[in-house]
C-alpha cells in the first residue's frame, strides 16, 4: 500500500502580462464591465513569440530542481494539448533538455483542466507497481497560440504556463483514491477547430455544476470521509462564476476554498498546481491536512481525489 508526496512546486506564466480591462481600447464593441463580472479575471498571460510549451516548462523544471537531486529522477510525465509539435512529446524532449537519466520512463498525458488530478492517478500506479519511485510531473499549456484576438471568449480567460513538482512513493496502509467522469459529447464545447479555440462557456458551465457535486460526494465515499473532514478544497481555476456556483451547491466553508484566477486568470492543467504551490507559500498547507483537489473541462472529462499533505 503507498501515497505519495508533492514538492518542490513551481510554475512559469507567460512572459506577456495584459489586463483584461484594458482590451476594452482594442475592442470597444466588447462589455468589458460585465466579463470582469462574470470571469473575475483581471489579469491575463501570453506567452511571446520564442516561447512555447517546452520553453516554459523547462523554465519550471529548473526552479522545482534547483534544491532537489535530479539523478533521483526516474520519470517525467508532461500534460500538454498544446504542444508546438506533434512529435516528439514533450516529455522526451524535457528529459534531454535538464540532461536527465536516460534509464527513465517519459511521456506525455493529452489532457486540459483535468490532466492535473488525471496525471496523478498514473503516477500513483506507477509509484504503487514499484515501476518507479520519483516523478518530473510537469503541466503546460499555450492557449494563446491557438486564439484569434476576437475571440472574446476565450481570449479574456486563458493564460500561458507551465507548471512541475516533484511526487515520491511514501509507504502507507491506505492508498490514494480517485473518482473520474468523461462525456465525449460534449466534445465540441471546449474545442480546436483550424488552429483556433473555441468555447460554448454556457454548455461547459451547465456540465460543471451538473457533474461534480456528484464526483465530489463519490469521492469523499471511497474516502469514507464527510466534507467537514476536508481541510483544503482546491478547484480547478476556472473563473469566477463557476466557483462561486460550487461553492454555494456543494455549501463549502469558502474560507476552505483558494482562489487565483483574479490575478493570473484560467491556467488550464497548471492552475490546480499553481493553487497548491501558492497555498503552501502562505503556509496554509499543514502535514496530514486532507485536500480534496477536482479538475474539469475539455474533454469534456472531470477527475477528484483526497491527498493527505505530506
Amino acid at each position: 500500500m503507498s501515497q505519495f508526496s508533492i514538492s518542490n512546486l513551481a510554475n512559469q506564466l507567460g512572459s506577456n502580462k495584459l489586463i483584461v480591462s484594458n482590451l476594452k481600447n482594442s475592442h470597444p464593441q466588447w462589455n468589458i464591465g460585465e466579463v470582469l463580472k462574470k470571469t473575475g479575471i483581471k489579469n491575463i498571460y501570453t506567452s511571446n513569440e520564442k516561447e512555447d510549451v517546452l520553453n516554459l516548462s523547462i523554465k519550471s523544471c529548473k526552479k522545482t530542481l534547483k534544491n532537489f537531486d535530479k539523478s533521483k529522477i526516474d520519470c517525467v510525465i508532461a500534460v500538454t494539448q498544446t504542444a508546438k509539435q506533434k512529435l516528439p512529446s514533450v516529455s522526451c524532449m524535457i528529459q534531454d533538455q535538464l540532461n536527465l537519466r536516460k534509464n527513465i520512463i517519459a511521456f506525455d498525458i493529452g489532457l486540459g483542466c483535468s490532466g492535473f488530478v488525471y496525471g496523478l492517478s498514473v503516477i500513483n500506479s506507477l509509484l504503487s507497481s514499484n515501476t518507479v519511485k520519483t516523478v518530473l510531473f510537469v503541466c503546460g499549456d499555450t492557449y494563446s497560440k491557438f486564439l484569434d484576438k476576437k475571440n472574446r471568449t476565450c481570449r479574456t480567460v486563458f493564460s500561458d504556463a507551465a507548471s512541475s513538482c516533484v511526487v515520491q512513493k511514501i509507504n502507507s496502509k491506505k492508498n490514494v483514491k480517485f473518482s473520474f467522469l468523461t462525456d465525449g459529447s460534449g466534445a465540441t464545447d471546449l474545442i480546436e477547430i483550424n488552429k483556433n479555440i473555441v468555447m460554448k462557456g454556457s454548455n461547459i458551465f451547465h456540465f460543471t455544476t451538473k457533474n461534480i457535486p456528484n464526483i465530489f460526494d463519490d469521492i469523499l465515499r471511497k474516502n469514507k470521509l464527510k466534507k467537514g473532514n476536508i481541510d483544503q478544497f482546491v478547484f480547478h481555476q476556472a473563473s469566477k462564476l463557476v466557483i462561486d456556483k460550487l461553492i454555494k451547491i456543494l455549501k463549502l466553508d469558502k474560507n476552505k476554498v483558494f482562489k487565483n484566477y483574479d490575478k493570473i486568470g484560467n491556467t488550464v492543467s497548471s492552475s490546480i498546481p499553481i493553487v497548491l504551490e501558492k497555498l503552501e507559500k502562505n503556509n496554509r498547507l499543514k502535514k496530514n491536512q486532507k485536500i480534496m483537489l477536482i479538475g474539469f473541462g475539455v474533454g469534456l472529462s472531470a477527475a477528484a481525489t483526497i491527498i493527505n499533505w505530506k
